[in-house]
């Protein structure tokens, strides 16, 4: 396991699990909720999307983004180490 990948392992199971919590309350709303509001549930999804899946594809892709590169060595003080590379 790559020093990045550890670093990066708790967030990436918080977004997890926020994603799963997000889906049970969808599936909540769509069972048992009182009114279709077709543009507050397309809101609240867009919303849910931008809060966890936004993050978790940043995460994921970093190590090939330089700027995302420059703000993880700023905020740790340590090379990105990915396990690229020789």
């Amino acid at each position: 396991m790559t020093p990045f990948a550890r670093a990066t392992g708790p967030l990436l199971h918080l977004l997890a699990s926020a994603c799963l919590i997000q889906g049970l309350y969808f599936l909540y709303r769509a069972l048992f909720g009182k009114a279709f509001e077709v543009p507050g549930l397309g809101l609240q999804i867009l919303i849910a999307a931008v809060l966890t899946v936004a993050p978790t594809l940043i995460v994921r892709n970093c190590p090939r983004s330089q700027m995302c590169s420059s703000a993880y060595e700023a905020l740790t003080n340590t090379m990105m180490d990915d396990g690229t590379g020789g």
